[in-house]
């Protein structure tokens, strides 16, 4: 089934659900639902209720026992799962930030999205001032990190220390990477994420603010609660 198309209706039709692992506890007693599109729904219950596993069947991280979930009058069985998830945000009360740039954290949510796409997305988010009050050169202090700006700023470093001196410096970085990844320290490797510039670069339609490259650390330590 397409989903470029979702209108968005959503129905749980005589849905009955247990999780594997209690077998005998039915969460959901034949639950009758339909939320229209364009509704704006709210689910309250104290914990242990349903609200959580409502989700999760709609994305389908776990299937009914007996009933059916529908969207747009379509049972989600038959949507192919990477479509359906593609098609519904989700967004989740503790936000999972990964330890790479700003940038490429909005592209997990789509990876051939183009510029123009990102600074849509992080306008709609309101999050386009505080993005753009970074100057992008707010660095962990990993050696990686430390590493690749001083092999991408390597002529203006080179002027101001010389060549001698900067090979003894990256040298050092270089031993130091290497000590880091032997301690299993998570290593941050440009492209892992954001392979546009090689793979299609038609996708880079505008130029981004450099505030976009900010390392947003593990768990986006370097982040407050509401930029997350």
């Amino acid at each position: 089934m397409n989903t470029d198309e979702i209108k968005g209706k959503i129905e749980f039709r005589n849905v009955w659900f247990r999780y594997p692992t209690r077998k005998q506890d039915f969460v959901l007693k034949g639950l009758q639902l339909t939320i229209n599109p364009g509704e704006q729904v709210a689910l309250v219950g104290e914990s242990g209720c349903g609200k959580s596993t409502f989700i999760n069947l709609l994305m389908r991280f776990y299937d009914v026992d007996f009933g059916e979930v529908l969207l747009d009058d379509v049972n989600i069985k038959e949507y192919n799962l990477h479509d359906l998830r593609k098609g519904i945000s989700l967004v989740m009360q503790e936000p999972i930030i990964f330890n790479y740039s700003i940038l490429e954290n909005i592209l997990y949510g789509k990876l051939d999205a183009k510029n123009s796409e990102i600074l849509d997305s992080t306008n709609l988010a309101n999050a386009t001032e505080f993005v753009e009050g970074n100057n992008g050169f707010q660095l962990d202090d990993s050696a990686i990190s430390l590493k690749t700006e001083m092999e991408k700023n390597k002529e203006l470093i080179v002027d101001m220390i010389g060549e001698e001196k900067y090979k003894e410096e990256l040298d050092l970085l270089i031993k130091l990477v290497e000590q880091e990844e032997a301690k299993g320290i998570f290593q941050a490797v440009e492209g892992d994420v954001d392979d546009r510039k090689h793979e299609n670069p038609s996708l880079l339609d505008i130029e981004l603010h450099p505030g976009f490259e900010t390392q947003c650390g593990v768990k986006g330590s370097k982040l407050s609660g509401g930029q997350k």
